[in-house]
């Protein structure tokens, strides 16, 4: 958009506005331009509910299925690891989705995108009552996480299109909380589906949370991206817009070390049935309530979130909280060869707990400083955290094994976590330092 003071130079009447009002004029057009959409008029708690929803998607679609593995895989006649492989597979169509749905939702408003992948993500979970092959299992999953990422990589972007800074972080950290909700009671209600009736119920489920929140989506989610602030080059063109994120520290130091951050999560999700049912000798019904406990060190460390944000930056709490993480991941890794859970989950519950405090902040960041690009931004992190997560799944499932503990998932929590603390305070725009002025600037 040109700014007014261009527009003055081609219009008489405008040419002889005072100095004073055309200066006015010309700070009214670029504050338009660098601030957030105006609140939509649905009130902002429906707004944060709906986005809950939908972005409860991937933790309903990974975590409520993990304790029917083995009567998933009977019924397949699949081979060992094949259903821990749906779950690495269901990890990459959650970063190759988002790669897709934020420059379209860029382009064409969010509103229609999100609907579509809603729309994709029960079609599947339909698919996936009938299977009867693991292969066409393992695929369906593929796709349904492509349909479910949607409302995670869109409602980053609609929270970026509404608030900056601290209030976008504030509302990323309700999201987070409210999110919390599908870790916490997936596997439990999984468990409890699973004893009562058999796998099945569990996609049942899934599909009457996705029918809900298609019909609210539909009924109650605004457009927060006017027409005229869409992107209006072409489609294929996006390669462009990740390149120009890609070169910006302020938004790539941010977005890795966050990713790093919350591997462990992954990790303690593909090794969770294991170690907690195979090395600590839990039952269905224990395994879901202790995986719940643990889950729920998300949302308190969100709710201690929220209130740190009253007085500090998102910078400064994620610095800080970083360093934790990585000592309490050590500090995991230090006890992997036990078989007492009263040892092994504190350290674990820790680690889990500042995963989500600090995915929270670094989204934050990530998403300042992708402002102008929120769509492309918010899918380029996304994929930058399930890319992470299905490399981490994937070498966690295949050291899974007789005789290991809870080695392969203390190891999977430990060195991206290492990793995380090493980039944010050797690189640049990280922790030794705020962003750059050239970070700052519009891609």
């Amino acid at each position: 958009m040109p700014p007014p003071a261009s527009t003055s130079r081609l219009d008489p009447s405008a040419a002889a506005e005072p100095p004073d009002a055309s200066a006015q004029a010309q700070a009214q057009a670029q504050a338009q331009v660098q601030s957030p959409a105006p609140p939509p008029a649905v009130s902002a708690r429906t707004l944060l509910l709906v986005l809950a929803l939908l972005s409860v998607f991937p933790p309903l679609a990974t975590d409520m299925y993990l304790s029917a593995f083995g009567e998933i895989q009977h019924h397949l006649r699949a081979p060992d690891g094949a259903l821990e492989l749906s779950l690495s597979v269901f990890f990459l169509g959650l970063g190759v989705g988002q790669l897709l749905f934020g420059p379209l939702a860029d382009r064409v408003g969010r509103k229609g995108p999100l609907l579509a992948g809603t729309a994709l993500f029960c079609l599947c979970t339909v698919g996936l009552l009938w299977v009867q092959d693991v292969h066409a299992f393992i695929a369906l999953r593929f796709v349904q996480a492509l349909g479910a990422c949607a409302g995670m990589v869109i409602g980053r972007a609609i929270v970026t299109d509404l608030h900056a800074g601290s209030q976008a972080a504030r509302t990323m950290t309700l999201l987070a909380l409210l999110m919390t909700l599908g870790p916490v009671l997936a596997p439990l209600a999984g468990g409890l589906l699973v004893s009562a009736f058999d796998w099945r119920a569990i996609f049942l489920a899934m599909l009457g949370v996705g029918l809900l929140a298609l019909g609210l989506a539909w009924r109650a989610l605004p457009e927060t991206l006017p027409p005229g602030q869409r992107t209006r080059t072409p489609l294929h063109h996006m390669l462009g817009d990740y390149r120009a994120l890609l070169r910006r520290p302020a938004f790539v130091v941010p977005a890795l070390t966050g990713a790093l951050a919350l591997t462990g999560l992954f990790a303690f999700i593909t090794a969770s049935s294991h170690v907690l049912q195979d090395v600590m000798g839990l039952g269905r019904i224990a395994y879901g309530l202790t995986f719940g406990a643990i889950a729920l060190g998300m949302g308190v460390a969100s709710a201690v979130n929220h209130r740190l944000l009253a007085r500090h930056t998102p910078r400064r709490i994620f610095q800080r909280a970083l360093p934790l993480q990585t000592l309490s991941a050590l500090g995991l890794l230090a006890v992997s060869g036990t078989t007492q859970l009263a040892v092994l989950l504190p350290p674990l519950w820790l680690t889990v707990a500042l995963s989500g405090l600090l995915a929270a902040n670094g989204q934050a960041l990530t998403m300042e400083a992708a402002r102008g690009h929120g769509g492309a931004g918010s899918a380029l992190l996304g994929a930058l955290q399930f890319g992470i997560a299905f490399i981490s799944a994937a070498l966690v499932a295949a050291l899974v094994g007789e005789g290991r503990g809870a080695l392969p998932l203390a190891l999977g929590m430990a060195v991206p976590s290492v990793l995380a603390l090493g980039l944010w305070w050797g690189a640049p725009g990280g922790g030794r330092g705020g962003p750059r002025p050239a970070d700052r600037a519009a891609v």
